[in-house]
């Protein structure tokens, strides 16, 4: 199956690892021959088998694993392998075989070079291929206006929201909205001067009132070839209009999701770092809703910022169609809805509160679920140049009919936690959602949900929010060596609250023994706080800065009142990952060990380091926000004490990708930390 020779591994049919990694790196006979005929499709396992099995469940898992390395393995190499007479004989040689004489040798190397030629030829036919679509839209595309590009230019501009800056408006929807397909339309006005332009905007609003839009014909769309047309010819026109489309080809999801297992973490693309587009854990919007992992019938949202235009792309872009709910704290676009969205604005108990939760729950056609936690809003900037994260669940299938509501629970209790935050909303219109948690097994799903909801959370129930809520995650799981102390507590993030005159108003009493809890009991001393929160050099150096937009929204005046943060800063660097200069909206928090080797615990998350997202202890525990995280604990994803965050030796426990370099680099002094009103001053410069 596989054209590079691979060791046979040492357990044989006593191997119950489900790793694709290691399926990639060591054959497995007794399994392999099971898979010689079924590659694709539903596995039938034999009732008599040739080896000892005591878990036929495990084996399904194992088979299921190796089916897709094997399946991706063949799609790689079929196209370099026309001298084999028969597929089907050649396919069951190599993944029964071992290369024990040199011509076999030589038939592999030669084989390889085969395969770099197909790269490199595949690499050429999709640059043609492009150019191609380029060419064939010209016809119907529409130049962008100055109109477009005034509203563009002043939506950059920093507006104070109650948590992050944003744009007024989508450059994205505005150009969906223009694009029609009246192609007679499209060539007159592509061919008028741009002297001319706020004329032409004009007739562009009547053409795209008058023509059908890209988005309502892909919404008609009652079949894959039809969506997949549209899909094609919505890239051409934005490509045409000046809109950058990094376009990723559906279909391909569901080997890279497989391969960043046990833990299932991701950061997004950067648009203008190259770096980024072939890193194995980089991921673009649409590959969330890859049609590799199943087709969507239904899909949830629950967010703070939401451009309904640029969602609605997205799902053009990975070729899906959906009925869709978005429960939401601010609209930036001004779309007219169409008939399969619902939008429910989040009503909040203060003026101060804010809806900053990003998750998304996924339903699909055999009514299976995933859930994904994230912390990007659901708008272009936050998407493209900036550094967010995000945990996406395996698929929870359907529990049978006969199933008790407390069936199907993950080890760490996520399905009950994430039905009690979904209950917290009191809506009727999320009734469908609770229920189609409540019918779903999510014995796979090993993270634990760390979530905040506001209000005055008394007695036994404040251990299920905020930083309560960690502690006493981490007081049952977590578990560090004798010299724990030495082991400081890492927070970053995109904003910082209002946290007191010194350290020891909130920091110091609430969240620093929240996060020095593990299983050992006994008086420690608290280990040390470092901040990770942009200066203003990382600014200026950023992707962010050249377009003169901001997710940083701390401003000058809480600053003023808080400069003792600035012993506990740190700059944001991430060149090992090519988003040095990608801002980072992605909030994380861990503990490190003084070797920089390891970590005993990993919280991504929405919550900024406040008391809004946290909680403060007055009475009772006290939070504003709605927030939601997911919280890696070794234990439950890897049966160890500590994820290694540097290569190590034992393949077994793969490296946990954090998204900074470490060491860490302290401000230097002529550093500050980065404030919003800084933007304020560019744009009088």
């Amino acid at each position: 199956m596989n054209s590079i020779e691979k060791k046979r591994c040492p357990f044989m049919e006593k191997c119950y690892r489900k790793n694709p990694i290691h399926f990639g790196e060591m054959s497995h006979p007794h399994l392999e021959e099971l898979l010689v005929d079924q590659l694709d499709g539903t596995i039938e396992i034999p009732e008599v088998l040739h080896f000892a099995c005591n878990d036929r469940s495990q084996l399904l898992d194992q088979l299921k694993v190796l089916q897709m390395v094997l399946r991706k393995e063949r799609d790689r190499n079929k196209d370099n392998q026309m001298s084999v007479t028969s597929s089907s004989s050649s396919f069951k040689t190599q993944s029964l075989s071992t290369a024990t004489s040199s011509k076999e040798g030589y038939r592999q190397k030669d084989l390889k070079e085969k395969v770099e030629r197909h790269k490199e030829a595949t690499v050429q036919k999709r640059q043609d291929k492009l150019k191609q679509m380029d060419a064939e839209a010209q016809a119907l595309s529409r130049a962008l206006t100055c109109e477009d590009r005034k509203e563009s230019s002043e939506s950059t501009k920093p507006k104070k929201r109650s948590q992050e800056a944003t744009e007024t408006g989508s450059s994205v929807t505005k150009k969906m909205r223009q694009m029609s397909i009246e192609s007679s339309s499209h060539t007159k006005d592509s061919q008028q001067s741009i002297s001319n332009t706020q004329s032409s905007s004009r007739n562009n609003e009547r053409d795209a009132n008058r023509g059908t839009s890209i988005m309502d014909m892909y919404e008609a769309c009652d079949s894959e070839k039809s969506r997949k047309e549209v899909r094609k010819r919505a890239i051409q026109m934005m490509r045409q209009s000046g809109y950058t489309v990094s376009v990723v080809e559906p279909g391909e999801f569901a080997i890279k999701y497989a391969f960043s297992a046990p833990y299932h973490l991701f950061y997004t693309r950067v648009e203008n770092s190259r770096e980024t587009y072939n890193q194995q854990f980089s991921i673009t919007f649409p590959e969330i809703l890859d049609r590799s992992l199943g087709e969507i019938v239904n899909s949830l949202h629950l967010n703070f910022m939401v451009d309904v235009g640029w969602l609605c792309l997205q799902y053009l872009l990975a070729g899906q169609r959906t009925d869709m709910m978005i429960l939401y704290g601010d609209r930036v676009d001004r779309e007219k809805l169409s008939s399969n969205i619902t939008m429910i604005e989040v009503d909040m108990p203060t003026k101060f509160s804010c809806h900053h939760t990003k998750i998304m729950i996924l339903q699909y056609k055999d009514d299976g679920i995933r859930v994904i936690v994230s912390t990007a809003n659901l708008y272009s900037d936050d998407w493209e140049n900036r550094t967010q994260g995000l945990w996406i669940s395996p698929h929870l299938p359907l529990l049978p009919e006969s199933a008790n509501p407390s069936d199907g629970e993950s080890p760490t209790g996520f399905k009950k936690d994430l039905e009690r935050y979904l209950n917290k909303y009191r809506h009727p219109a999320l009734t469908q959602w609770i229920w189609a948690v409540r019918r779903a097994d999510f014995s796979d799903v090993n993270v634990f949900l760390v979530a905040s909801v506001p209000g005055t959370h008394k007695d036994n129930e404040a251990d299920f929010w905020g930083y309560k809520k960690l502690a006493h995650v981490l007081s049952r799981h977590a578990t560090l060596p004798p010299d724990a102390p030495q082991w400081p507590i890492v927070a970053q993030s995109s904003s910082i609250g209002s946290l007191g005159p010194n350290f020891e108003s909130w920091l110091s009493k609430d969240i620093i023994p929240c996060m020095s809890r593990e299983t050992t009991k006994g008086l420690k001393s608290h280990p040390r706080f470092q901040f990770i929160y942009p200066s203003i050099q990382n600014y200026k150096q950023s992707f962010d800065c050249r377009n003169l937009s901001c997710c940083l929204p701390y401003s000058t005046q809480v600053h003023s009142k808080q400069q003792w943060i600035e012993s506990y800063l740190y700059q944001w660097k991430a060149k090992r990952t090519g988003r040095d200069r990608a801002m980072p909206h992605i909030k994380s928090y861990t503990r490190i060990s003084p070797d920089l080797k390891s970590i005993p615990w990993f919280v991504l998350t929405s919550a900024n380091l406040s008391k809004a997202a946290w909680g403060v202890q007055r009475n009772n525990h006290y939070i504003m926000n709605y927030e939601a995280g997911v919280a890696f604990i070794p234990k439950l994803i890897t049966g160890t004490t500590t994820f290694p965050i540097e290569d190590e030796e034992d393949p077994a426990v793969p490296v946990f990708p954090i998204p900074y370099d470490l060491p860490l680099s302290r401000y230097e002094s002529s550093d500050s930390p980065f404030v919003s009103d800084f933007l304020s001053s560019l744009g009088r410069t």
